[in-house]
C-alpha cells in the first residue's frame, strides 16, 4: 500500500470580520449553511462539539449507497483567530485519509484573509484523491465566503 501525502492552501479575502466568519464555523447550525453534500444525501450521524477536545461527525448515504463518513476532533481553537482539527475520511468504512486542517483568520483592510491549510496522508487514489479533496474544499470555503458576506452559496461544479 503506497501512501500520498500531499498540502493544499486555500486564501480567500473576506469582505466581512473575523468575528463573522469565525462564527461560520462555530455551531452546526452556521457550519450547515456552507459545510454540506453537493447532492441530497440522507444523513445518517450529524455531531458537533465546538470545542478543543470536541467532535464533529458527518455520516451519511449518497442515492447510489456510498456512505460517508467525516470524523473530526478540535485541537486548537483561538475566538477568531485560529481553528486546527484532525479528521478521518470514510468511504464505506474503508479509511481514505487523515487530515490536519489549519484555518488562521488575519485581518486585513476592511476584511479578513481566510487561510485554509490541509496536509494530508491519503491512503487510496493517489494524486487524483488529493486534487479532488482540493476541489471539493475550495467549493466548501467558496461558500462559508459567500454566507459570510451575505451572498448566496453555489452549485458544486
Amino acid at each position: 500500500m503506497t501512501v500520498t501525502n500531499a498540502t493544499f492552501t486555500i486564501e480567500r479575502v473576506v469582505k466581512a470580520t473575523p468575528a463573522r466568519v469565525f462564527a461560520a464555523y462555530t455551531s452546526l447550525e452556521a457550519k450547515s449553511a456552507w459545510f454540506k453534500a453537493p447532492t441530497d444525501c440522507e444523513t445518517l450521524a450529524r455531531d458537533f462539539d465546538f470545542r478543543v477536545g470536541g467532535r464533529e461527525r458527518f455520516h451519511a448515504r449518497w442515492p447510489g449507497g456510498l456512505i460517508t463518513d467525516f470524523q473530526a476532533v478540535y485541537h486548537d481553537i483561538v475566538e477568531n483567530e485560529r481553528i486546527v482539527l484532525v479528521y478521518d475520511l470514510f468511504h464505506d468504512e474503508v479509511k481514505l485519509s487523515v487530515s490536519l486542517q489549519t484555518i488562521e483568520l488575519r485581518s486585513e483592510g476592511d476584511g479578513v484573509r481566510l487561510i485554509h491549510t490541509e496536509q494530508g496522508s491519503y491512503f487510496t487514489g493517489g494524486v487524483e484523491a488529493v486534487r479532488g479533496r482540493e476541489h471539493g474544499t475550495t467549493w466548501h470555503v467558496d461558500n462559508l465566503v459567500a454566507t459570510a458576506e451575505g451572498r448566496a452559496t453555489s452549485a458544486f461544479a
